[in-house]
């Protein structure tokens, strides 16, 4: 009997650290997670954008971004696609609507790119190389803090 003590601990243990490893290493997309996130660098790429253009660098005045998941519509959580509309004032001071299709992996990263072909497709002069390149502005990728305290849902 003193032998079936240790053994039936063992096993206790290894079922409570199994499932300690597989709920902590699940990430989470939300939606408080991808508005935060896609916002930040779309702000980044759009200062990125100005500077390859030798243009004061300015960061957009992000008026509003709401991001809903295409697949989990109940609960707006979950990897897939999540059209994300982000209202802006811009550096020449008009105020912009975008709306970006925010493809989202299972990891928490994700490409976004503008559902407006003549923005995504969009080429400006690098000041640097003197070439046409993709406008920084119309499409990118990032990845979120899946461990953070955004885990908001909710379909406001």
């Amino acid at each position: 009997m003193s032998r079936l003590i240790p053994k039936r601990a063992w096993i206790a243990s290894a079922a409570v650290t199994a499932g300690l490893l597989t709920t902590a290493c699940v990430p989470d997309t939300t939606r408080g997670r991808v508005e935060h996130d896609v916002a930040a660098t779309f702000s980044n790429q759009y200062a990125q954008s100005l500077q390859r253009q030798g243009k004061p660098v300015e960061r957009p005045k992000i008026k509003s971004i709401e991001c809903h998941s295409g697949v989990n519509v109940k609960v707006d959580s979950g990897p897939g696609g999540w059209p994300c509309e982000i209202k802006y004032v811009g550096a020449d001071g008009k105020p912009q609507d975008d709306t970006f299709l925010t493809l989202i992996d299972a990891l928490g990263c994700y490409q976004a790119f503008n559902v407006d072909d003549t923005k995504r497709y969009h080429k400006v002069i690098d000041v640097q190389s003197h070439k046409k390149i993709d406008d920084p502005a119309g499409s990118f990728d990032g990845c979120y803090d899946v461990f953070d305290d955004r885990t908001n849902t909710s379909k406001k």
